[in-house]
């Protein structure tokens, strides 16, 4: 889910979802993230949109990359929620990463660590029986971490009952 001109996204459930996200060349948008949510202009000047009570229960994927959560400095995403989430991160293709994908506009390709969940400009978000798991050992150099904060305004955080696990 993106806004890039404007417009405003509100009150969605996302349900009962099992997926496999993999890389692809850098030319294609998206680097291989099970669920990408952000709002930032396309241009400069742009008018800027909202993304606000989004919910994501019971989602099962096998990833190749992180969950992507961006809202902008005058568009903060606000009030997601995870509930009864599994994510496994796990390498099987030659693609490199290393890169956050905010195309189009804004900030382009920005190179980064793997994270379990990058998060930057949020307003509120619950996570609730949550549980990351961590394929280490199947592309050398793969250095991860369960959670990503960019600097920026987070506030208004909750975390029940979640785990990030090493599996083989």
């Amino acid at each position: 889910m993106q806004i890039r001109d404007g417009g405003n996204v509100s009150n969605v459930v996302f349900s009962n979802i099992k997926m496999r996200t993999r890389y692809y060349h850098p030319s294609w948008w998206g680097r291989a993230e099970p669920i990408y949510i952000t709002t930032c202009p396309r241009y400069p000047g742009s008018k800027e949109g909202t993304i606000s009570d989004v919910f994501f229960i019971n989602i099962s994927s096998v990833s190749e990359n992180g969950v992507f959560l961006a809202g902008s400095r005058h568009s903060l995403l606000r009030n997601l929620k995870f509930k009864n989430v599994d994510l496994t991160y796990r390498r099987w293709t030659n693609y490199s990463g290393g890169l956050y994908d905010y195309r189009p506009g804004c900030q382009e390709l920005v190179k980064h660590k793997t994270g379990g969940m990058m998060l930057e400009q949020i307003s509120g978000l619950e996570i609730d029986n949550v549980r990351m798991r961590w394929s280490r050992g199947e592309l050398k150099g793969w250095d991860v971490n369960p959670l990503l904060f960019r600097p920026s305004t987070i506030d208004r955080l909750s975390f029940h009952d979640w785990q990030s696990l090493n599996v083989q």
